[in-house]
């Protein structure tokens, strides 16, 4: 399992940016579970998206002790009307327009501690000359 230090023990370079858990659509997850199995679907309390919220909170303080950046998608979506079918598609999915969201708002983060995407160094190889049937040759 990664964690933000062994992450930062990889590169000194490293740029590494907290991303909270986007928010869950309740009711569209019910709704979604409905489509599939019927009026019989059991509801799923698994994913709350009070509990969404306490890991979003947790997530923003943790980036705060280790002082680097963090993206509150949890927030951000909930802040534009109909967030619930405009960036999921299932009540947890994210929709293109989710998905967009989230490159904003990283892209934003990015380019507030001084970096441009298109000019950042690869600290690891770029996903298309990684074979996925040996993909370790690829990190030697």
């Amino acid at each position: 399992m990664f964690t933000v230090t062994s992450m930062q023990d990889c590169s000194n370079s490293m740029v590494i940016i907290l991303i909270t858990p986007p928010p869950i659509d309740e009711e569209g997850r019910e709704r979604f579970a409905r489509s599939l199995y019927g009026e019989n679907a059991r509801k799923l309390p698994e994913r709350t998206n009070e509990m969404a919220g306490v890991y979003a909170g947790q997530c923003i303080e943790l980036a705060r002790e280790m002082h680097i950046p963090c993206v509150n998608i949890w927030s951000k979506m909930q802040e534009t009307e109909g967030w619930q079918t405009l960036f999921l598609s299932d009540g947890l999915h994210l929709t293109p327009e989710g998905n967009a969201i989230v490159h904003k708002e990283v892209v934003k983060t990015l380019r507030n501690a001084g970096l441009k995407a298109e000019e950042m160094p690869y600290d690891f190889p770029h996903h298309s000359k990684i074979d996925g049937s040996c993909p370790d040759k690829a990190f030697q």
